[in-house]
C-alpha cells in the first residue's frame, strides 16, 4: 500500500481505549454542575477539516472569550457518540474507518436522530466522559460560563444541527495543500492510508449519495490513487457539501481562511466575533502563540511564513499537481494561497 506518510506503521489497534483521566472526569462532574450558566444559544461552534487549524482558533478563543473548551464530541471514542455510530450501522467497523467517519444528516433539523442529544449535551458542555476535556488547561477552567465546541467531523451534519440550536458557528478552511503537508507530518497520518472515499461518501443508507453521487465515477478514480488524491478529495467534497448546505442560510455563521486568521489576528478576530454577535472577554485582547495543543512535533515553534507556505518546500511537484487539479475540479480555487502569496509567506 501506498502511504501518504514518510513511514508506514503497521500494527495498529482497531479501536484504543480510551485512559483514564481523574482530571477530566472531575471537569465533566464541574461542567454538570454548572450547566445552567451557560446560553446554548451563544455556544461557539469551531469547525474545520483536520489540520486545518481549528484546534489553535478553538484555544485562542478560549483566551479571547475567557471560556472552557469541549474537544470533538464527535469523536468515535467519545461516549455520546456510540448512539450514532450504532444507529448508522458502523458501530463494528474498524477504527480507522470511524476516525474519518463524518455523521450525516441532511433532514433539516436533528429533531429524531441520535445526533440531537450529542448536540444538545456539547452545547451545554453535558458531553459525558473525560475524552473530550482532555486538552483544557485545568480544573478552572471548568469554571466558566462561556463555552467553545470543536469539531473536524460536523461538516455533514452543521447545518441541521444550528437549524436545530440556532448557535454561531465558525467554519475554517486553509490551504488543502497545507492541509495535505500537515497531515504528512503528525503521527497519526497512516489513519488517511486507509481512507476509502466510497464508504464515506456513497452510503445509501443514510442518504448521503443523494448528493455525493453526482461524483460517483470521480470518487470511485480517486479510490484508486495515491491516499494524497483521496484526502485532497475528501477535503474538497466535504466543503463542497458545506457550501451547498449553507448556500441559503441568512444567520450567525462565518467562513474564515486560517490564512487571514493567521496573519491578521486581533484585526479579524476582532470583526469576526462581531459578525456572530459575540463579545471578548478583554477589549483589547491579544491572540497569542501560533502552536496549539495538537501542533505536530515538526511544526512546533514555526514561524507564520512557515505554516502557511511551507508546503511547497514539503510536497513534491507531482502531489502539488494532484491536489491542485482536485481543487480545480470542485471549483474551489478560491481556497488556494495564490504563488506571489506563498512566496511573500515563506519569507516572513
Amino acid at each position: 500500500m501506498q502511504q501518504i506518510g514518510v513511514t508506514m506503521i503497521s500494527k495498529k489497534k482497531s479501536k484504543p481505549e480510551v485512559p483514564a483521566d481523574p482530571q477530566g472526569e472531575r471537569a465533566y462532574g464541574l461542567d454538570c454542575e454548572l450547566s445552567s450558566r451557560l446560553n446554548p444559544h451563544e455556544t461557539l461552534v469551531v469547525s474545520g477539516f483536520w489540520r486545518s487549524g481549528t484546534t489553535w482558533l478553538e484555544e485562542a478563543l478560549r483566551e479571547i472569550l475567557e471560556a472552557k473548551t469541549l474537544f470533538e464530541p464527535l469523536d468515535p471514542l467519545a461516549d455520546d457518540m456510540q448512539a450514532v455510530l450504532a444507529h448508522d450501522g458502523v458501530a463494528t467497523k474498524k477504527f480507522e474507518f470511524l476516525r474519518l467517519y463524518m455523521p450525516y444528516c441532511n433532514a433539516g433539523t436533528l429533531h429524531g436522530h441520535p445526533l440531537y442529544d450529542v448536540f444538545y449535551r456539547a452545547l451545554r458542555s453535558e458531553s459525558r466522559g473525560a475524552w473530550v476535556r482532555r486538552f483544557r488547561k485545568g480544573l478552572e477552567e471548568s469554571y466558566r460560563s462561556r463555552l467553545v465546541v470543536k469539531f473536524v467531523t460536523a461538516q455533514l451534519c452543521l447545518r441541521a444541527a444550528q437549524n436545530t440550536f440556532d448557535m454561531p458557528v465558525l467554519h475554517v478552511y486553509r490551504d488543502p495543500r497545507a492541509v495535505v503537508a500537515s497531515i504528512k507530518k503528525t503521527r497519526w497520518h497512516w489513519l488517511f492510508d486507509h481512507l476509502v472515499l466510497r464508504k464515506h461518501l456513497l452510503r445509501e443508507r443514510d442518504g448521503r449519495d443523494d448528493f455525493f453521487g453526482q461524483w460517483r465515477e470521480e470518487i470511485l478514480d480517486y479510490d484508486r490513487q495515491h491516499p494524497i488524491a483521496r484526502v485532497a478529495a475528501y477535503w474538497a467534497l466535504t466543503e463542497k457539501f458545506l457550501e451547498h448546505s449553507y448556500a441559503d442560510y441568512r444567520g450567525r455563521t462565518v467562513f474564515v481562511s486560517y490564512e487571514k486568521l493567521a496573519q491578521q489576528r486581533e484585526t479579524i478576530f476582532a470583526a469576526l466575533l462581531a459578525q456572530l454577535g459575540l463579545r471578548p472577554a478583554q477589549e483589547n485582547f491579544r491572540v497569542l502563540g501560533d502552536d496549539s495543543t495538537t501542533t505536530s512535533d515538526a511544526q512546533r515553534g514555526a514561524s507564520v511564513g512557515e505554516r502557511l507556505a511551507g508546503w511547497k518546500k514539503f510536497l513534491t511537484a507531482p502531489e502539488i499537481a494532484v491536489i491542485e487539479s482536485i481543487v480545480q475540479r470542485f471549483d474551489l480555487e478560491d481556497r488556494l494561497v495564490n504563488a506571489t502569496e506563498a512566496n511573500n509567506l515563506w519569507r516572513q
